[in-house]
């Protein structure tokens, strides 16, 4: 619904069209990524609703965009997060959350 008042920023408009601006937290979170039945120690670099953005220790070449994979974190994580690769950048991994479940 839109209001005769309300003016959207361009940010505002921007975060609509891509999800992917959406507010991001900063952080060094220890994880674990599962694919492909084995894990990688990695760090959680940012963290939003939709997604994380995962460095990984090791760089892995047989990572791809579309790629289904699990998260959970390293302290004693209770639960575990589905995910989907969206983007790779060397060892930068770019993932969606699609689920999650308890351990």
């Amino acid at each position: 619904m839109i209001f005769a008042n309300h003016k959207d920023t361009e940010m505002e408009r921007c975060a609509m069209q891509d999800p992917r601006l959406r507010y991001r937290v900063d952080c060094e979170e220890k994880c674990r990524l599962y694919l492909a039945d084995w894990y990688y120690p990695a760090k959680i670099k940012n963290v939003s609703y939709s997604g994380a953005l995962v460095n990984i220790s090791v760089p892995y070449a047989d990572i791809h965009v579309g790629d289904n994979c699990e998260v959970r974190l390293d302290v004693n994580s209770l639960r575990e997060y589905s995910c989907k690769v969206v983007r790779v950048e060397s060892s930068d991994i770019a993932i969606m959350f699609t689920g999650v479940r308890n351990l």
